[in-house]
């Protein structure tokens, strides 16, 4: 995760809405939001159970939890990434791009893109994206190896919902295709892209996002895509009284002392992202906070665009940002000491749950 400074927090925070079990415990009143109505998976499908396993996430971590700063450690990285994948019976690419400044194809990066067809050809894409990189010298475990293994976790969870059907045009593969081809699909209407994206981090040159800025920048990446859900940071928690750090002088009061909650961001006029999670709180630990923020102020808190979501919003593709507050909690953050040991094992797997009951509420509407 890139740098976040305090104005971003300042201005998010006023508008910050909590929700545990389906109630709000801090709601900031405005004329500018309607309230979020929470998205659940439809009823069709309510009966599809999807549990996350915390030793699997863990495994995960353990594995990719090592510098990924230089092309070669990257490298072993991509490699885990696509042979669980592949593991998984899951077809993948990856996205080779030349850093957008130079052009220089050594200075650039390679994402990784699986993409697990819905059932109904007609309807559109969700993105589902993490960054694998770190910075130098840091193993990077919650930043953002955490999330890598959420993503991973997901296609585990999904492939085995996959059916075989035969393959008939849709405009999501347009290119890739034969009438008498067979394709594997989910129960679910909607497409899935599990993107992992390379170079969030601060280049060398101060550069940073280049791989979702190179993802989003090729219009057939994404193309009726409807949404995509961010994940950067989410296994970091602190329970210790005062731990949960927030900018000085909040106009709020009682916000929680402790970090124990997952953060969920995105534009106001986009809070159908929002309201999958908003659903999700109803049933499942940890607390999410979920924090609207309107699109005419973005030029006002810079802030905001520090992560891979950002390309998104760029693009006028609603997009949700799930966090755990980065270095407003987690005191390793951007350090040597970003290890699997201080990851919170319950409140990180709680976290990923969220994200898959999220991601399948989504996918699943008609």
């Amino acid at each position: 995760m890139g740098k976040r400074g305090g104005v971003f927090f300042l201005i998010a925070a006023l508008i910050m809405t909590g929700v545990i079990w389906g109630n709000p415990i801090t709601r900031v009143q405005s004329a500018f939001f309607p309230d979020i109505p929470s998205i659940r998976v439809s009823q069709s499908l309510a009966a599809i159970e999807l549990t996350v396993g915390e030793l699997q996430l863990m495994a995960h971590v353990n594995a990719i939890a090592q510098p990924r700063y230089t092309p070669s450690q990257k490298e072993s990285t991509r490699h885990y990434i696509t042979d669980q994948l592949t593991r998984y019976g899951l077809e993948w690419h990856e996205q080779p791009y030349n850093h957008p400044e130079t052009g220089v194809e050594a200075a650039g990066g390679v994402n990784i893109v699986a993409t697990l067809p819905g059932s109904d050809p007609t309807k559109g894409s969700f993105v589902l994206g993490a960054h694998y990189d770190s910075i130098e010298n840091s193993p990077g475990a919650d930043d953002n190896a955490s999330a890598i293994a959420a993503l991973l976790e997901t296609a585990r969870l999904l492939a085995p919902l996959m059916t075989t059907d035969r393959k008939t045009p849709d405009r999501m593969t347009p290119d890739r295709m034969t009438d008498n081809q067979t394709v594997a699909r989910l129960p679910f209407p909607h497409t899935l892209k599990l993107v992992f994206f390379d170079q969030e981090e601060r280049q060398p040159d101060g550069s940073g996002l280049l791989g979702s800025l190179a993802f989003t920048d090729e219009p057939t990446n994404i193309t009726a895509v409807e949404g995509a859900v961010i994940l950067d940071m989410i296994g970091y928690a602190c329970r210790t009284p005062g731990c949960q750090q927030y900018p000085q002088g909040l106009p709020l009061q009682n916000l929680p002392d402790t970090g124990d909650f997952l953060a969920v961001i995105g534009l106001s006029d986009h809070t159908d992202l929002l309201g999958a999670f908003m659903g999700s709180a109803q049933n499942t630990w940890p607390l999410v906070m979920s924090l609207p923020i309107p699109k005419a102020t973005l030029s006002l808190i810079p802030d905001v665009a520090r992560s891979d979501h950002a390309p998104f919003w760029n693009k006028n593709i609603p997009a949700a940002f799930v966090t755990d507050t980065a270095n407003f909690r987690n005191e390793n953050y951007h350090t040597e000491r970003d290890t699997p040991e201080t990851l919170d094992g319950s409140f990180f797997r709680g976290s990923a749950q969220h994200v898959v009951n999220a991601i399948t509420a989504l996918l699943s509407q008609p």
